[in-house]
């Protein structure tokens, strides 16, 4: 068997960052040092393909000794990443990017196992309640703890509905209140495939789509039918339907700049023309509104409540 130091051997440049060394060391000039932090005494050199460093103060190794005092990790916990990027030979030469995709994924799923259904009275479900009237009903919903911070994950998964391929996290107050954070909402890093959505409901002959969360569950409060989120604009337009749709009604943000429009009404298009199915296309009255927006205008109107249940 190929020794773990051969599998790695050239493949340096993608195997550190994937096990913790941020790409920004990767450079053979002199620069700070990722292990005590020196500002100008550290050089990745990569000799003989081996991943090697050098510091004036830290000594000098190969990729797994810069590696393992950086994070920690025993030689033993190193190499068995490697392997199970890599397999068992220095043959495979997958495209750059592919270490770096399994090490996102793994922690994605990290993240989704550490989080839960949401708590009646907790974080979610006073988010949810505030901004669509309920704590929605769906597995793809979770809330987790980051320290003290609450968040509300969200699973996308791929057209087919077979694989999550990234999670939607919108970071919380303990009382239910969107983060005061520069970026409270965001996906994970890595792909979001075309046709990806976060599965609010059941698929259904008669179901619909949305760009965002509370867009879509407030859609099929108002309409009674499962509608899921594609998570924007752009991923709404390159959705793909579900054996079972035969109706989709695509719920569009009405944007004052047209760009929701537009995406909705591409999307419209291809289901017609390439999928071959029974499409609408709904749009709020007021310019600058999506779904959400319209469910808090209207919500109480007639003595009548949208807040329904989709079965």
């Amino acid at each position: 068997m190929t020794s773990v130091r051969e599998i790695a051997k050239g493949r340096w440049k993608e195997i550190l960052p994937a096990l913790g060394v941020d790409a920004q060391y990767l450079t053979n000039k002199h620069g700070p040092c990722p292990i005590c932090g020196g500002a100008d005494r550290f050089r990745w050199d990569d000799q003989h393909g081996e991943g090697g460093y050098i510091c004036s103060q830290c000594g000098g190794g190969d990729g797994f000794r810069l590696a393992g005092r950086v994070t920690g990790q025993t030689f033993a916990q190193l190499a068995r990443q490697v392997e199970e990027m890599l397999g068992h030979s220095n043959v495979y030469r997958g495209p750059v990017g592919d270490i770096e995709e399994l090490r996102q994924r793994e922690k994605m799923k990290s993240v989704w196992e550490a989080s839960g259904s949401p708590r009646i009275g907790g974080p979610v479900d006073g988010y949810l309640e505030a901004r669509v009237g309920c704590l929605w009903p769906s597995q793809a919903i979770r809330e987790a703890f980051w320290s003290e911070t609450p968040v509300m994950v969200c699973k996308i998964v791929d057209h087919a509905g077979e694989r999550a391929v990234n999670l939607h996290l919108t970071m919380l107050t303990l009382d239910g209140q969107k983060a005061n954070l520069d970026v409270a909402k965001r996906v994970m890093r890595g792909k979001l495939p075309d046709g990806c959505a976060i599965r609010l409901g059941p698929e259904k002959a008669v179901m619909g789509v949305a760009e965002g969360i509370e867009t879509a569950i407030s859609a099929a409060i108002m309409f009674d039918m499962p509608v899921w989120a594609c998570v924007n604009g752009t991923l709404l337009s390159k959705w793909i339907p579900p054996a079972k749709a035969e109706h989709v009604t695509v719920f569009g943000d009405n944007d004052t700049n047209f760009t929701g429009q537009s995406k909705a009404y591409h999307l419209a298009n291809r289901l017609e023309v390439q999928h071959k199915r029974k499409v609408t296309v709904m749009i709020p009255p007021l310019a600058g509104d999506d779904w959400n927006d319209h469910l808090h205008k209207t919500r109480g109107q007639n003595g009548a409540s949208f807040l329904r249940i989709v079965k």
